[in-house]
């Protein structure tokens, strides 16, 4: 009997197996592309934003306006050396539609000799712009040269006048539109105010209309009210006028406000909601209110604000037809 040996049949070599390695999460996968999109979104497009705002403003009808004006007095040339040209950085506010429009502006300009800055507030109805105030500042220099008058081309508006605490009752006056009742008038109209009422004038600005000066006369807190005067008065020997409120008002009233320890005072109303000011007069009636004044008239603008503290004892008064009254002293009464 044969005996056949056992024969092992070889064992089939099962083949080496290797674990899947884990499958990596969606960020793992994507952070090449995400990370440099989301700062892209997060930093890129405010920035993107912020300058688009900056260049509309720049670009702007009223700043453009500005520059020109600028690039074509003789004291800023002087001062600053051609060319003369506008910063990026145009601060304010704008809001314009085709057929009108609010504009409060400041331009930053600079030339080879230093910089400085045009202040511009302007109103487009009916399409048009009507510049109410267009003065430039140099750097380093506390006079302000009014651009919209081509008068004073090539000459700047005289410094502020040392401040006076004597407070008189005010002269000759006129409201609405009506001018006031001629004074006597000398051949020098310049020399129409009396010595009494040039000291009680606390600072003094130029207004956009050619002759017209601004002089605060008061500034007293009482009661938890601050009441502000101001006269305006025609220097030169021409009739002259002076628009201070636009009808409709389309937020004329807001732009003459007061700021003080940071905050904004805007003028006070009665229980009708008027204005308690004399930019209230006119309106009701369908007109602006315009000051139209002979010269060595004078007429007489107030108005009524919340009081600041009583810590506060200096206030600035932003008017839209003068540069900006700056550290006017408070009288308690």
């Amino acid at each position: 009997m044969n005996t056949m040996p056992n024969q092992i049949p070889n064992a089939t070599a099962s083949p080496s197996f290797t674990p899947t390695s884990a499958r990596k999460g969606w960020f793992a996968r994507n952070w090449k592309w995400f990370v440099p999109t989301f700062f892209i979104a997060f930093f890129g497009l405010p920035l993107v934003l912020i300058g688009t705002v900056f260049a509309a403003m720049k670009n702007s009808d009223v700043a453009k306006e500005s520059l020109l004006r600028a690039q074509k007095n003789a004291v800023l040339v002087q001062k600053l050396g051609t060319p003369i040209e506008a910063g990026w950085l145009v601060s304010g506010s704008i809001n314009v539609s085709t057929t009108s429009g609010d504009a409060d502006l400041a331009v930053p300009i600079s030339g080879p000799k230093g910089q400085g800055k045009i202040y511009v507030t302007a109103h487009k109805s009916t399409g048009a712009w009507d510049y109410q105030v267009m003065l430039a500042t140099v750097e380093g220099n506390d006079q302000r040269i009014n651009l919209l008058s081509d008068a004073t081309a090539g000459t700047e508006s005289p410094a502020t006048p040392p401040v006076a605490q004597a407070q008189t009752a005010e002269g000759t006056s006129a409201v609405g539109t009506q001018p006031a009742a001629p004074a006597s008038q000398p051949a020098d109209p310049a020399s129409a105010t009396p010595a009494s009422e040039q000291a009680s004038v606390i600072q003094t600005q130029e207004t956009t209309a050619q002759g017209i000066v601004a002089e605060i006369t008061e500034c007293r807190r009482k009661e938890g009210v601050l009441t502000i005067k101001a006269r305006f008065r025609n220097t030169s020997n021409k009739n002259s006028h002076l628009t201070l409120i636009h009808y409709p008002p389309s937020g004329d009233h807001e732009r003459f406000y007061l700021t003080a320890g940071n905050k904004k005072y805007f003028i006070l109303k009665d229980s009708e909601g008027t204005y308690l000011s004399s930019n209230s007069v006119g309106n009701d009636v369908g007109n602006s209110v315009e000051v139209k004044l002979e010269p060595g008239q004078t007429f007489l603008w107030w108005a009524k604000y919340p009081a600041p503290s009583a810590d506060v004892k200096k206030i600035n008064l932003m008017m839209p037809v003068t540069a900006p009254f700056e550290d006017v002293p408070i009288t308690d009464k």
